[in-house]
């Protein structure tokens, strides 16, 4: 797998203004490009970490939030993503999971190095996915292992194409939390991340791409799920499923249940009573 340098990480918008090209991309039998970006150097801006804090309810306790990084290094994935030799479609792209394993935290100001690489192409009931993962290092350490996957809805790939996973019934638990989230969530959250994905933004521009109306941001959701519970000063990991997009305004309930330090987090639409996402956060012994 070939290395490319990078000086300096993009920002989001420096991504999505070269998002278009893609929208062309109707590969059969895609092949992901066997190459990883590396910057060198990277480090928290203070303002916008706190600009972060502030928007997810994170505690500041000297260590970054593990998505407060992914947000930082992320546009270095996307910026994988529009180049020539990648197949897919950039916009449109639905956000399936995250995996996330912090082998040992940042500290706020700690300078690190972030890889980053596509990988695992496979058949999905829907099209193909595909994992954007993120490397975090110091000094050849690796301290955090970032994966995004991605549905790339049509695209085909040879074989035998896989089952839709059975849907079981939801029952939800009992609530312990309740968002009240506006209209303008998007918004707000694409001010602080950068990300200016049309989907998030209104409900004009979010029908352009099939939704009824604007949908709030995983990651948002993610970074404020886990803005209560994310451990200090230990090693972890956590993972979360989306289900069903939350559309904006809208009214999220959440259960969190704690066994030790361990933690799951259930969200729901308290009317439809549908799950938006599942989160498991586990410590590290």
């Amino acid at each position: 797998m070939g290395i490319e340098i990078v000086d300096q990480l993009p920002t989001m918008g420096q991504v999505y203004a070269r998002t278009v090209k893609t929208l062309g991309r109707k590969a059969k039998n895609p092949v992901l490009p066997e190459l990883t970006l590396v910057k060198h150097g990277a480090q928290a801006d203070a303002q916008k970490l706190a600009e972060f804090r502030r928007a997810v309810g994170a505690r500041m306790n000297g260590q970054l939030p593990s998505l407060y990084v992914h947000s930082l290094a992320f546009p270095l994935a996307m910026s994988l993503m529009v180049r020539d030799d990648f197949p897919l479609p950039l916009l449109g792209m639905i956000h399936l999971t995250n995996e996330v394993t912090v082998r040992r935290p940042l500290a706020d100001a700690e300078a690190f190095d972030v890889a980053v690489n596509a990988e695992q192409l496979a058949k999905h009931a829907k099209g193909a996915t595909c994992d954007l993962v993120v490397r975090i290092s110091t000094e050849g350490e690796e301290r955090m292992v970032l994966r995004s996957t991605f549905l790339s809805k049509g695209v085909k790939l040879d074989g035998p194409k896989p089952e839709k996973d059975a849907r079981s019934d939801f029952h939800p638990p009992q609530a312990t939390a309740v968002w009240k989230l506006g209209a303008d969530t998007g918004r707000a959250w694409a001010a602080v991340a950068g990300d200016y994905n049309p989907i998030h933004l209104s409900k004009v521009s979010a029908k352009v791409l099939g939704m009824p109306r604007a949908i709030a941001h995983g990651i948002y959701l993610a970074a404020r799920a886990l803005a209560e519970i994310e451990p200090v000063g230990v090693g972890y990991e956590w993972e979360i499923e989306f289900k069903t997009p939350v559309l904006l305004p809208g009214t999220v309930h959440l259960a969190y249940e704690q066994e030790g330090r361990d933690y799951e987090v259930t969200a729901w639409n308290p009317r439809k009573l549908k799950p938006h996402f599942e989160l498991e956060l586990e410590v590290l012994d």
